[in-house]
């Protein structure tokens, strides 16, 4: 049978299934197997390969659409691991009246404003307070305020005086303790920016509370924080900065215990109606914004000693849930948008949001809000733009769900839309439980911290960890690729009996075995041809063939005329080589030369031997009788 290209494959072909390691396979060219079995196999292989393909498809479209999962790694993580809580002391009241009256009495001085009296004026300025809370509440003493300023050309700068207005850290903070010593308030607190305007922070570790890291409030370039950490960690994929202040352990005496002065008489403009502090509890990282969900607003009323006893949940993101997209795992990673510092925030993004919406809206920015650049570039919101501030308050305050909700369609177009902000990937949640008792003089006077106060408008807070073992989440993904590479060979593996080794079973087959088999048909050719060259053969004709120089052999019997004439047809013409055997690939050789000149004999072809001396070429005959033997090398 020839050996072709074709056949040199399909020959490798036959071969790999008859041997491969995929179930079945074998059943389709086996020999002796009835056309029914055959057709039976094929089906069962299509079955078979059609259930691998739809299970494949399905565990990669469900490894690809997948979200992360949050699970919890430990319940012992230790409290020193986890940065100390930002903290913020802001007073209900944010105008104080004295200040306001000192106000009143420079405007008159410095503008006339057309003998309108010191008691008119402070009465109208209360209405300054409205740049808190946008109310339009008495908007007939705003307009009349509003006239004035324009009438008489006064122009104030609306950061200085609400922050002069309202109280000061050294008036609030009479005595402070953290990690159970004593130390002076103005070293551990500083007037920051909140969304309940100028209070005094605690560990907020921002250099800056504009857009820009690079400024100030004031445009100054930002430096180091004064306060040293206590204690820091840089722990892989731990997202808080080096200088948040941390605790060792739990209790109260290593936390933070502040001594607070209401100073109920100083009240002018409180925003809610009652007396005292509100303490405002946050990421060290975080701007205080309470849409981000990520602020705890605590009251604290004169009078009362409150414990705060905090715990917390700080969730790490595994390097699987880097490769999805934001979309799929719904964070953001801390070099994905920065808006603030070196690190992204889930507040700062809604507060640039919201930011934008208002210079969009109104023009300006309430003197509270970040600003991106320096501030004397930002125009600050005034009396005039309550009207404005007011109409949107609501809209920006609300956050417009991403997907469409049924029976909202209205609410969905009155929100803030801040597609492009998502939760952090890694971050740090805090809860707190709150207990309070009266606060009374005798436990003052034992006490070292407190010993020296009396008791009128003050008030006591401890905020501190009330375990020294917190959670630590886990952020990974559900199915990482070496799960989705181990399910799929779960499967091709149950179906067909599919490994890796059937894939380099299937590369050595049809890369190496098709290289050899062509290569040792082409060697073989050569050698053919050379030793037909050798031999002084001419082109191959197939045995039985009646052709000049090819004749079959005849019997003892045949001699006379015809067979002269055939020794006269071989001496014009050379005998040819059997063409079956060339294909073949068999090299025949002479095994018997007789003596008078008759025939080589080459299984049951025999060509003749060429005469002494007259060069004859043979003839080859077929014999009819017996067959010699060949001799193959």
């Amino acid at each position: 049978m020839a050996r072709t290209r074709k056949g040199v494959i399909a020959h490798v072909v036959a071969d790999y299934m008859q041997h491969t390691t995929l179930h079945g396979y074998r059943y389709l060219t086996e020999p002796g197997r009835h056309w029914f079995e055959r057709l039976l196999w094929m089906v069962v292989h299509a079955l078979a390969t059609g259930g691998v393909v739809w299970q494949v498809n399905t565990m990669y479209q469900e490894y690809r659409t997948q979200v992360p999962i949050t699970t919890v790694q430990s319940t012992h993580y230790h409290v020193s691991l986890v940065p100390f809580p930002a903290v913020a002391v802001c007073d209900i009241n944010k105008i104080r009246k004295s200040r306001v009256q000192a106000l009143a009495a420079k405007l008159i001085r410095d503008h006339g404003l057309g003998g309108v009296t010191r008691e008119e004026l402070t009465g109208l300025l209360r209405f300054l307070g409205r740049l808190y809370d946008h109310s339009r509440e008495g908007e007939e003493h705003v307009q009349r305020l509003e006239q004035l300023f324009v009438d008489y050309n006064v122009t104030l700068d609306y950061r200085g005086v609400m922050q002069m207005l309202g109280s000061q850290c050294d008036e609030l903070l009479l005595a402070c303790r953290w990690a159970g010593k004593p130390m002076p308030c103005g070293e551990l607190f500083e007037t920051r920016k909140t969304m309940e305007g100028y209070c005094c922070t605690f560990n907020y570790v921002r250099s800056t509370d504009n857009f820009d890291t690079r400024l100030h409030a004031n445009g100054s370039i930002a430096t180091v924080r004064l306060a040293p950490p206590l204690h820091s960690h840089d722990e892989k994929g731990d997202v808080i900065s080096e200088d948040a202040q941390r605790s060792l352990t739990d209790g109260p005496m290593m936390g933070l215990s502040v001594l607070v002065n209401s100073n109920i008489s100083e009240y002018f403009y409180p925003l809610l109606p009652t007396t005292g502090i509100k303490l405002l509890v946050f990421n060290p990282n975080d701007y205080p914004d309470t849409a981000s969900g990520g602020l705890i607003e605590k009251l604290v009323m004169p009078g009362q000693e409150v414990f705060f006893k905090l715990g917390s949940v700080t969730t790490k993101p595994t390097a699987d849930v880097v490769g999805l997209s934001k979309e799929r795992r719904s964070c953001l990673f801390n070099n994905e948008k920065i808006l603030f510092s070196n690190f992204y925030s889930y507040s700062d993004c809604l507060m640039d949001c919201r930011v934008q919406s208002m210079r969009n809206l109104c023009g300006c920015l309430p003197f509270y809000s970040p600003v991106k650049g320096k501030e004397e570039d930002t125009r600050v919101c005034e009396i005039g733009d309550l009207r404005c501030l007011d109409k949107h308050t609501e809209m920006w305050q609300t956050l417009r769900p991403r997907e469409a909700l049924p029976g909202l369609e209205l609410e969905m177009t009155q929100s803030l839309e801040c597609d492009d902000c998502f939760p952090a990937c890694g971050d740090t949640v805090y809860n707190v439980e709150t207990t309070s008792m009266p606060l009374q003089q005798v436990l003052m006077d034992h006490s070292n911290f407190l010993k020296g106060f009396k008791v009128e408008n003050h008030s006591v807070f401890h905020i501190f960890f009330g375990s020294s073992s917190q959670t630590l989440m886990n952020k990974s993904v559900r199915m990482a690729w070496p799960d989705l590479l181990s399910n799929i060979g779960g499967i091709c593996g149950v179906f067909v009996g599919f490994s890796a080794m059937s894939v380099i079973e299937f590369l050595y087959f049809f890369t190496l075995r098709v290289f050899v088999a062509l290569s040792s048909r082409r060697r073989t050719k050569l050698g053919r041809a050379a030793a037909a060259g050798v031999l002084g053969l001419g082109e191959p004709t197939p045995s039985g063939l009646t052709a000049p120089g090819l004749k079959p052999v005849r019997g003892a019997g045949d001699s006379g005329p015809r067979r002269d004439q055939d020794r006269g047809q071989s001496r014009r013409l050379a005998p040819r080589y059997p063409s079956e055997l060339l294909s073949a690939g068999v090299l025949l050789t002479p095994t018997t030369a007789p003596v008078d000149g008759g025939y080589f004999s080459w299984g049951r072809y025999n060509v003749q031997q060429p005469q002494h001396r007259h060069h004859q070429h043979g003839a080859l005959h077929q014999h009819q009788g017996t067959h010699h033997g060949p001799h193959r090398h």
